[in-house]
């Protein structure tokens, strides 16, 4: 899926340090849709049906993207695009996994590979611009404070449970990129090599996935790739392609002015591309102030106040970006399409 941040428009926007980027949400809330609260501090991560849709739901608990034994080793890859006029000097990328009854306290996962490539990688012509597939770039594991979760509700009530605590695994990945888009192919490892683990798709309330979703996996001892789908729960149900959440953290260079950024996957913006209205996706309850819409070059089109839904049928169709405020002076930037 395109990312594209128009990171261009900052300076006319002028804005601060503390801003977020969306590559995907996980966290749905503290309470199941069951109604199931999720221990204290913590979050669902619960696979979603479409809105009104009582009938089907995903099933993809979690993609095989690790290496556990000589004959199974997988790689995922997605894609992020850095927008014309900036440069990344990226530090570090966040990946999330899960292993499935782990009751330890640290992270299950000691290893992370991390190749940053030009292009499609399952397409002839793609260069590695960062990286490789062996080095262990691994530099932390933390709880991500999720669960991962089945749909509690659609099409048969799953029980919500505490088996698959989701960790945060970062790699050190110190890089500089100009504009263009990237496709980030990665594999983790656990501690215990025979114990596989998985990394759940992004996950977004109320949807079951994006038409721009675009997520690959590589089978490393077949040398062959596979699109990345959700085939649906019951089997009956059409498949929907899926995306990869991760965070990016670097500093980006834009006519000669430094701020630092950062990918957050809490925050979703859908439908988007958006015809005549659209929600914000906020499992975190970040207590937004206000929404300002801007064009491409930053200029102030629209302020929106805090709701549960926010109207444009009247904008014109183009790129938008979107400056999500809370009331702690935080700001998020993410981009809108209007059909």
């Amino acid at each position: 899926m395109k990312k594209a941040l128009l990171i261009a428009a900052f300076i006319a926007a002028n804005f601060g340090i503390a801003q977020t980027y969306n590559n995907g949400g996980l966290s749905t809330g503290a309470t199941s849709k069951s109604g199931t609260a999720a221990p204290a501090g913590y979050t669902w991560s619960e696979l979603q049906n479409n809105t009104g849709n009582t009938t089907e739901s995903n099933t993809s608990l979690g993609l095989g993207g690790t290496s556990s034994s000589s004959a199974a080793s997988f790689f995922l890859a997605d894609d992020f695009t850095i927008p014309a006029g900036s440069s990344w000097q990226i530090t570090t990328i966040d990946f999330f996994a899960y292993q499935t009854n782990y009751a330890g306290t640290t992270a299950p996962f000691n290893t992370v590979r991390v190749n940053i490539l030009s292009s499609d990688p399952s397409v002839t012509g793609a260069v590695s611009v960062f990286g490789d597939d062996t080095t262990n770039r691994f530099s932390a594991g933390a709880d991500a404070t999720m669960y991962r979760t089945g749909n509690t509700v659609v099409p048969v009530a799953a029980v919500p449970g505490t088996l698959r605590k989701i960790w945060k695994i970062t790699a050190n990945t110190p890089v500089t990129l100009g504009a263009g888009t990237y496709w980030i192919k990665y594999q983790l490892q656990n501690v215990v090599m025979a114990n596989a683990g998985f990394l759940p798709p992004v996950t977004i309330v109320g949807s079951r996935g994006l038409p721009a979703f675009n997520a690959k996996q590589f089978d490393a001892i077949l040398g062959t790739w596979t699109s990345l789908v959700d085939a649906g729960n019951p089997t009956s149900a059409p498949d929907v392609a899926l995306d990869m959440p991760f965070v990016i953290t670097f500093t980006v260079t834009t006519l000669g002015t430094q701020e630092t950024m950062q990918y957050d996957n809490r925050v979703q913006v859908y439908p988007n591309p958006v015809k005549d209205h659209f929600r914000i996706n906020n499992p975190e309850k970040l207590n937004i102030s206000s929404v300002e819409i801007m064009d491409v070059s930053g200029k102030l089109v629209r302020t929106l106040r805090g709701s549960e839904e926010y109207s444009v049928s009247d904008l014109p169709k183009g790129n938008y970006i979107l400056r999500i405020r809370n009331e702690d002076g935080h700001t998020k930037l993410t981009k809108l399409i209007k059909q």
